[in-house]
């Protein structure tokens, strides 16, 4: 698939993705946040790949998960395009001008009380990356096809109480993507269904 392909299949505005879909998730309350994470496609020679993040391991909340980069909303923020944006650039330093924006995954609400919007976005020419040490251990390509096949993705549905959470997990060679950024993965590949 060609990055013109790809980017052909969404559409930033109109979007119905920013209202969320809680099914198989925590539902929000009076205290939820907004918070937006960017999923990077970056064009290779070899073909397309997505960008994620390791947290870093002394972080209080999801440390050492694979994760997109992204954050909570700040009250500073124009939109959540903006909220994404902001956040790759410091955690990885990605330069917002190299992003070009394509459009909404449905989101999602973690049980951290964050409702998350997934943010597509293209990159053609990704400049110099590096990690936040504050935030980020690591970060790493694999390639786009490896996800939107859904082979190797598999669900448990634990219950806590009278709820049955459904948490979703992908591999991918050593890494174990698993949680709210293997559930945008579930919804980007069924988005090319």
């Amino acid at each position: 698939m060609t990055a013109d392909e790809f980017a052909s299949r969404f559409s930033l505005y109109p979007s119905k993705q920013l209202e969320p879909d809680y099914s198989g998730f925590f539902k929000p309350n009076a205290k939820s946040k907004e918070a937006a994470v960017l999923v990077p496609i970056v064009v290779r020679e070899d073909g397309l790949k997505l960008l994620f993040t390791k947290r870093a391991s002394h972080l209080r909340h999801h440390a050492g998960q694979i994760s997109f980069p992204g954050g909570r909303r700040d009250d500073s923020d124009s939109d959540l395009i903006e909220t994404a944006l902001r956040e790759s650039e410091e955690e990885i330093s990605l330069a917002r001008v190299s992003v070009t924006p394509l459009g909404w995954l449905p989101s999602l609400h973690t049980i951290s009380n964050y409702t998350v919007f997934p943010l597509v976005g293209l990159i053609k020419e990704i400049g110099p990356v590096s990690p936040n040490p504050d935030e980020v251990a690591e970060i790493f390509e694999a390639p786009l096809t490896h996800f939107l096949n859904r082979h190797g993705h598999t669900t448990a549905k634990p219950k806590r109480g009278k709820l049955t959470q459904t948490i979703h997990f992908m591999p991918y060679q050593d890494k174990l993507i698993w949680g709210a950024t293997a559930a945008i993965l579930d919804k980007l590949a069924a988005h090319f269904e």
